[in-house]
């Protein structure tokens, strides 16, 4: 019999891998670019709310085997995110944001796959 307890935990402490610690990486190596760009144009921690949002997510979407849904996110990010930065003055801050975007997205699928695998190979 599953233990649901056990099973809520667990899919509960991937969430908090691929989101919180995904932000700490995602931090840590687009960080030699901040210095470079004006990242007081948007909201204060809003690309951090977001990369959590897009990361949770991935996350959920993998678990519930629908990757395809992933592409979905993809296109609405670049509609809403991209469409201000157009323009020849806005292209380092178009690079920081998908080298941003790429590294979470990265992060999160090589996180929450085998994250899905143990958690199918234990709870069902």
């Amino acid at each position: 019999m599953v233990d649901i307890a056990l099973l809520v935990a667990v899919v509960l402490a991937g969430a908090l891998l691929v989101v919180w610690l995904g932000g700490a990486v995602v931090g840590r190596i687009v960080q030699p670019y901040s210095d470079q760009i004006d990242v007081s144009a948007g909201l204060e921690g809003g690309g951090r709310m977001i990369g959590y949002a897009e990361r949770l997510l991935i996350y959920v979407f993998i678990l519930a085997d629908a990757p395809t849904a992933i592409g979905f996110l993809v296109t609405a990010k670049s509609i809403f995110r991209f469409g201000d930065i157009t323009g020849k003055n806005q292209r380092k801050l178009a690079e920081y944001i998908i080298i941003g975007t790429l590294v979470s997205f990265a992060y999160a699928v090589t996180l929450a796959y085998p994250l899905r695998v143990l958690i199918r190979g234990v709870f069902m």
